[in-house]
């Protein structure tokens, strides 16, 4: 097994960076001189995810688009290189390696600790790592799927398990896309949720600042 460093660096950068670290790079200054959005009124009780609300964030596209890269990065461009004949010990490490850098740089953008711990849903996030690890055709599949059915979903928890489920479908069906990495993206999207569960904490929709959404 080789490491190609430079890329490794590449995708460590974009895949670890806190979201939160984004309003300190020219996104904080991009609204200035324009006129502030019309808050959407919602009924109380209402934590469903908003999908013209959630396209308007610069700071998701930008999420998108460092998730593809990075994990394109670390599963499409030998960053981890082996042999064709390399034995199955080998292979399990660098699956392991890859699911190690992904898991975490899931959990930093999940975790936040400003004042208090809470939850986020990474979800322009785990978007962007489906084109990374699954070809092309199953991962618009399955971002297209989600935001179809994303009407009738109650909450960022819901969406994020639907999502999950519906790669696994796609991944598992379409050819061109590992099985194994099919299943750690499933996984991604469904770790969010179980950790919610099990901390009995909801998963939150961050917005300007520190205002937050809840999410069951």
């Amino acid at each position: 097994m080789t490491i190609d460093y430079t890329y490794l660096v590449f995708a460590l950068v974009l895949l670890w960076l806190p979201r939160q670290w984004l309003r300190l790079i020219s996104l904080r200054g991009s609204s200035r001189g324009r006129p502030l959005r019309a808050r959407v009124d919602r009924e109380p009780g209402d934590i469903s995810v908003r999908m013209g609300q959630e396209l308007g964030k610069s700071r998701n596209w930008v999420d998108l688009l460092r998730a593809v890269a990075g994990s394109y990065a670390i599963c499409r461009w030998g960053t981890f290189a082996v042999e064709h004949d390399a034995s199955r010990a080998t292979l399990h490490l660098v699956f392991g390696l890859k699911a190690a850098v992904l898991v975490l740089g899931l959990l930093i953008q999940t975790l936040r600790f400003e004042g208090r711990f809470s939850l986020f849903a990474p979800l322009f996030y785990v978007l962007g790592l489906s084109f990374g690890l699954m070809d092309w055709k199953p991962a618009c599949f399955a971002v297209i799927s989600i935001w179809a059915v994303n009407l009738v979903l109650p909450s960022a928890s819901v969406f994020l398990f639907v999502y999950g489920c519906l790669v696994t479908c796609f991944g598992l069906s379409f050819p061109g896309s590992e099985h194994d990495e099919t299943l750690l993206l499933a996984a991604l999207a469904i770790l969010p949720v179980l950790l919610s569960v099990l901390s009995k904490r909801r998963l939150a929709q961050f917005t300007k600042k520190t205002k937050i959404i809840g999410s069951s």
